[in-house]
C-alpha cells in the first residue's frame, strides 16, 4: 500500500504536534523502512533525516492545502491511503487516517482565536465521521470523541508517541555537564529553578502556575520560573497576568528553545510543572519524566493517563493546591527519590517500535 503522510507541521514550532509527528516518522523509517511511504512537507523546507521520499507542498496555505493541494496529490501519486492531522479535505480520491489530538475546540473553546474554534468545531464532526481510522494518542481522548460523536470503538488506534534516546537521565549520558553548563548559559539560568515547557497560550494555565509560584518566593525558596516556549494564540492577557504579579526579578521566558536543548532543561530543573486546564497527551510531561524530573501536573484525564503514576497530580484550577503540589516536588525527598526512579521507566514503555506498529496496523484496517 502506498501512503501519504500529511507533514507539513514539521519546522512550524507548532509544539506537540509537530513533536508527534516528527516521532511518527523517525519510528516508521526505524521499524517499518519497508513501507511505501510519501511525506509531504511545506514548499522550501527540507528535512535532511527524513528517509522517506518527500513530496514538496505548493502552498503554505492550510485551505489551500485541504481543498486543491492534498486532494490532487493523492491522485496524481495514487495513494491508497493519506494520514493527516485534524481536519479532512472535503473530497479525497482515497480513504485517510487522522491523528486528533484533543478536542480543545469543544472543551476549552475561549481559549482559542474565534476563527480557529469555529472552523475546528464545524470540520471535525465531518472528519471523524468520514475517516477509515482514528489516530488517538490516549484511551481519555478515545472516550471524548466516542461521547461526543458516537464513534464506535473499533474505529481507533492507539498511536503514541515514542521519545526519542536524547531523553534520559543526565547520569547516563557523558557529556552531560558540559552540556548543562552550555544551556545555562545560553538561557541565563540560575542554579535552582522551576521549569515549563510549551505553548504560551491561555490552555496551559501559566497564569496560577506564576501565582503558585509567587507564594513560593513569599514562603522563602529562592528558586526562578523557567517558561521555554514559542508565544502561541492569545498570549498577551497571560504575560501582562504574569508582569503584574512582582516575580521579573525570578522569571525567565526563553521563547523556543530547540528540541537539543530540552534535555539539559529538564536535567538541570529542581523540578517540572505542567498544569494545562486539557490535554490529548502532554508530551513535555513525557520528556520531563524520561529525564528523571520531578514532575507537577494537572488532574486533566489524559496527563494522569500518560504520568502513569509518576508524576504529582493537581487541581489546576486552585492556586493553593498548585503552591502545595509544587512544594512536595520540591521538597519531598522520598517523592524526588521516585520520581527520578520512576519517570524513565514510565517514559521507557513509549517505545518507537510499538509506535510503528501500531501506526501500521492501523493503515492496513483503513486499507482493508
Amino acid at each position: 500500500m502506498r501512503i501519504g503522510i500529511d507533514a507539513h507541521v514539521i519546522g512550524t514550532r507548532a509544539g506537540g504536534n509537530e513533536t508527534y509527528m516528527r516521532a511518527l516518522l523517525e519510528a516508521l523509517a526505524a521499524h517499518a523502512p519497508e513501507a511505501d511511504i510519501r511525506v509531504f512537507l511545506n514548499p522550501g523546507h527540507r528535512e535532511p533525516a527524513l528517509t522517506f521520499p518527500v513530496v514538496p507542498l505548493s502552498t503554505h496555505s492550510s485551505y489551500r492545502r485541504m481543498l486543491y493541494v492534498l486532494p490532487r496529490l493523492c491522485r496524481r501519486l495514487s495513494l491508497d491511503l493519506v494520514h493527516i492531522q485534524y481536519t479532512a479535505p472535503l473530497w479525497r480520491p482515497c480513504p485517510y487516517v487522522v491523528s486528533l489530538h484533543d478536542l480543545v475546540a469543544y472543551h476549552f473553546p475561549e481559549t482559542m482565536p474565534l476563527f480557529d474554534r469555529q472552523r475546528l468545531r464545524a470540520l471535525t464532526r465531518f472528519t471523524v465521521r468520514h475517516a477509515a481510522r482514528i489516530f488517538v494518542l490516549t484511551r481519555a481522548v478515545q472516550r471524548d470523541i466516542t461521547e461526543r460523536f458516537g464513534i464506535p470503538e473499533d474505529r481507533f488506534d492507539l498511536v503514541q508517541p515514542t521519545m526519542p534516546s536524547l531523553f534520559r537521565r543526565a547520569s547516563e549520558t557523558d557529556s552531560v555537564d558540559d552540556a548543562l553548563e552550555r544551556v545555562r548559559a545560553r538561557y541565563g539560568l540560575p542554579e535552582r529553578f522551576i521549569l515549563y515547557v510549551g505553548l504560551i497560550q491561555p490552555r496551559k494555565n501559566l497564569v496560577r502556575l506564576a501565582e503558585a509560584f509567587a507564594r513560593l518566593r513569599r514562603r522563602g525558596f529562592d528558586h526562578a520560573l523557567v517558561i521555554v516556549g514559542k508565544r502561541a494564540w492569545l498570549y498577551k492577557d497571560a504575560v501582562e497576568a504574569i508582569a503584574r504579579l512582582g516575580i521579573q526579578d525570578r522569571l525567565i521566558f526563553t521563547d523556543y528553545a530547540p528540541h537539543e536543548d530540552l534535555p539539559a532543561l529538564y536535567a538541570a530543573a529542581d523540578a517540572f510543572a505542567y498544569i494545562s486546564l486539557y490535554e490529548g497527551f502532554g508530551i513535555p510531561v513525557l520528556e520531563a519524566l524520561a529525564c528523571g524530573a520531578p514532575t507537577l501536573i494537572s488532574t486533566d484525564p489524559a496527563l494522569i493517563e500518560v504520568a502513569g503514576g509518576a508524576a504529582h497530580p493537581v487541581d489546576p484550577l486552585d492556586v493553593d493546591a498548585i503552591e502545595t503540589g509544587l512544594v512536595r516536588v520540591l521538597s519531598d525527598v522520598a517523592f524526588r527519590e521516585r520520581a527520578r526512579r520512576d519517570g524513565p521507566a514510565r517514559a521507557a514503555q513509549f517505545t518507537g517500535a510499538g509506535m510503528a506498529a501500531a501506526a501500521v496496523a492501523g493503515y492496513r484496517k483503513a486499507v482493508d
